[in-house]
């Protein structure tokens, strides 16, 4: 039976609801040695010091971020950039203002906040390069963008820089990465032996618009031969090498021959420069160093002078022989997604496009975010007799349905829409007989598995989900009769997700996902697809009877994988617990008994599986859903247990804080942090705001005041109050209508905090500011 016959016999189901879960997380901030100074009536008393004054001078705080900058005080570096953005836009709406700070001084500051890395830090950063001009007078350019990449390495996070170079096209200036940056990340990565982030970011970096070289593989190479890396690794890293359009390489086979040596593997060495030879020499390349040159020199100039400087350039070396070619305008056009671009050289040099350069423009609008550009450039494209195919659809039908901010229903039948394009320009019958694209061509002409994949997971997401059932049913029609299989693990569980979210009942769910998986054409789930399904499985919600997740259910799933010998892992049980946290304020106090209880059940599944240790995350997790389904008790005996083990955390001091808070119980929130006082642990931002929270939620404001003007993140430089903590604050004194006398302390006790606050903050509207004027 085919695979979308055995989908069909599921009968299109009644329909379930899939809830919808969106309870903002509870603020969880951070402090440490935490004592309340008893001297009350100083604090209360206290007269006015002149000196405390905040005067909005954009001098004063220019001054202020030069004194941050060699102490790397990242807290008080944010406060002082908010309260110049504040300045210098008031000012400017008077007269033009002359740039405050240096070029270098805001290189300096930029690697303070990078080194830091955190995600609020590389906020500022994209903040100030929006703003650059008039901080600094400078544009945004190459060169600042390596002082925040060299930052972003000390930090030593290869996640965030491997993020932040993928993502550069939609920053300020939508610039590509350049290959020394990439080469700059790459040779860290080798320092540091991360082997296994260098392969993946390799694979990944031509997303960016940036393709690999023989120098980048020469890095990725040479770092799995001093890592001592097994035989596999080589060849999965040459089959990477292979999807991209480089050619043989005499000194990169001796680089690979040297290299299996070095490993003590010399009997090997000749087979995998051979196996190299196989892949590579035949791909057609330009021997002529001068031909080299010039290309490269066109496509240099296109992305740093412009297009006209680079089409000049192209006349001009017509004179000492150079000849036009398609190829050409892939060389002018790689780095830009301006249409005019094209039309300007197509028209200047007598060349007419092919589907290659409308794809390149393409891609290079969606990787900019440009999403409309690039419909709009597709829907020329077509205006001009280019035929639709892969490299024009793939990458909008992946935007809309994957890189979409919403994905909604327009999106999805615009996805639709591009594939009936491209079904009917690659008729079934041409599919039979292109089984696979021919050698040298990297997409097929029709409909292949990636994109019915993404297709699939747009319908499993969609909030109309029984409308795509028949959709998908069709498409799975569709890909038999071309011969494509459903090759993919992410595929296979995207399309059961589609089916779970049409049932009626957690039973018929369940068996969905059997029969398709166990079918013989369908590949076996990997973990990513078994997460999906749990993750589906937790949304699911039959009427009035079936509300909450069937923790049976879901502990059926993850036996099918501990026998298909997928390993469990946190997730499997974190994606339970933190959706069962989650319904706690959700769900009416009649439900909280029943889902306490399966809150246990989970616990008990965790507790009895003797093939997964828990880590501090899961603990965590676990000790959080507790406290929101009211268990207090529970909670806090997984504190102990975290605390006298030594496992706990930052995020572990928080949720058990957080926890004596909503329980009331502030004896033992102060017992809690008098421990960890006498360990020595200081409280990071997050924590300390936690504690400001759980004080006031007690009934001790004046209290959490107290600590927030005169103790808070004393001895931490990077620890200072912020927003947020002003914001925990107002929506307790909101209650006992004491807003006024908050606002009043942190301006006389914090004014440069005072100043960055906005004019409003949640319904508050905060008084006019004063400035203090000089009497000279």
């Amino acid at each position: 039976m085919s695979l979308s016959r055995a989908v069909a016999r599921l009968r299109y189901p009644a329909g379930s609801v899939t809830r919808s879960v969106s309870r903002p997380p509870t603020l969880r901030r951070a402090a440490p040695v935490f004592r309340v100074k008893r001297d009350q009536r100083r604090f209360l008393t206290v007269k006015h010091d002149p000196s405390l004054s905040y005067v909005p001078d954009v001098g004063a705080i220019v001054d202020k971020i030069r004194r941050c900058i060699p102490t790397a005080n990242v807290g008080a570096l944010h406060q002082q950039f908010y309260g110049l953005f504040r300045v210098l836009s008031e000012e400017g709406k008077d007269k033009p203002t002359a740039p405050p700070l240096r070029e270098e001084e805001i290189h300096d500051a930029l690697s303070v906040l990078a080194v830091s890395g955190r995600h609020h830090d590389l906020d500022m950063v994209v903040k100030i390069l929006v703003d650059l001009p008039m901080l600094c007078g400078v544009e945004v350019g190459v060169k600042v963008y390596n002082v925040i990449l060299r930052g972003l390495i000390t930090n030593g996070n290869p996640q965030t820089i491997f993020n932040w170079l993928m993502n550069m096209p939609q920053k300020p200036k939508n610039m590509t990465p350049t290959l020394l940056q990439w080469h700059m990340f790459f040779e860290w990565c080798a320092e540091s032996g991360l082997t296994k982030v260098l392969h993946h970011s390799v694979s990944k970096m031509h997303r960016s618009g940036r393709r690999p070289t023989i120098k980048t593989f020469e890095i990725l190479f040479n770092a799995l031969f001093d890592t001592g890396a097994p035989i596999k690794k080589i060849y999965d890293a040459l089959d990477i090498m292979e999807h991209t359009s480089l050619t043989y390489d005499e000194n990169f086979a001796k680089l690979l021959y040297d290299g299996f040596v070095k490993l003590g593997l010399a009997d090997r060495a000749q087979e995998l420069k051979d196996n190299y030879w196989k892949r590579f020499s035949k791909r057609s390349r330009t021997t002529d160093p001068k031909m080299i040159e010039w290309t490269e020199s066109i496509e240099r100039e296109a992305e740093n002078k412009g297009i006209a400087a680079a089409v000049t350039l192209c006349k001009s070396l017509q004179r000492d022989g150079f000849r036009l070619a398609p190829h050409t305008l892939t060389l002018l056009i790689r780095h830009t997604h301006r249409l005019d671009h094209l039309r300007y050289a197509e028209a200047e040099l007598h060349l007419k496009a092919s589907i290659i350069q409308w794809a390149i423009l393409i891609s290079n609008a969606v990787r900019i975010g440009d999403l409309t550009g690039a419909l709009s450039i597709y829907e020329e494209s077509k205006s001009t007799g280019i035929t639709p195919g892969t490299p024009l659809v793939h990458p909008l039908v992946n935007a809309l349905c994957t890189t979409s901010s919403t994905l909604d229903d327009a999106a999805i039948d615009r996805a639709l829409e591009l594939y009936k394009d491209l079904a009917e320009a690659a008729p079934i019958t041409q599919s039979k007989q292109e089984l696979q694209p021919p050698p040298g061509r990297r997409h097929s002409s029709g409909p292949d598995a990636n994109l019915y994949n993404i297709l699939f997971r747009a319908f499993g997401a969609s909030k109309n989900v029984k409308k795509y059932f028949p959709v998908a049913l069709s498409l799975l029609e569709d890909m038999e009769a071309r011969n494509v299989e459903l090759d993919s693990p992410m595929a296979v569980s995207s399309l059961v997700i589609v089916v779970m979210r049409c049932a009626s009942n957690f039973d018929d769910a369940l068996k969905a996902y059997k029969r398709i998986c166990k079918h013989p054409n369908a590949p076996r789930l990997d973990a990513k697809g078994y997460q999906a399904i749990l993750h589906t499985l937790t949304q699911l919600s039959f009427g009035d009877h079936e509300t909450l997740p069937s923790v049976w259910h879901y502990f059926e799933v993850v036996k099918d994988m501990q026998k298909a010998g997928v390993e469990i892992t946190a997730p499997v049980y974190t994606i339970l617990l933190r959706h069962l946290a989650l319904l706690s304020a959700e769900l009416p106090p009649e439900e909280h008994d029943a889902l306490a209880a399966a809150v246990r059940r989970a616990h008990d599944h965790l507790t009895l599986d003797p093939s997964f240790t828990p880590d501090t995350v899961l603990w965590n997790q676990l000790m959080d859903s507790y406290q929101r389904v009211g268990l207090f008790a529970e909670a806090y005996r997984i504190w102990e247990t975290l605390f006298i083990t030594g496992r706990f955390n930052q995020a572990s001091v928080a949720i058990i804080i957080d926890a004596c808070g909503f329980a009331n119980a502030w004896p033992m929130a102060a017992q809690v942090c008098l421990k960890l006082t006498k360990l020595g642990f200081q409280f990071n931002m997050r924590t300390w705001n936690t504690w400001i929270e759980c004080m006031c939620r007690v009934g001790k404001l004046d209290d959490a005041l107290k600590v927030v003007c005169l103790e808070m993140g004393k001895n931490q430089p990077n620890v200072v109050p912020d927003v947020n903590t002003v914001k925990v604050l107002l929506s307790f004194a909101a209650r006992t209508n004491q807003q006024d006398e908050v606002m009043d302390r942190i301006k006389r006790y914090l004014p440069q905090l005072w100043h960055t606050l906005p004019t409003e903050l949640d319904g508050y509207f905060i008084r006019e500011r004063t400035t203090v004027v000089d009497p000279k």
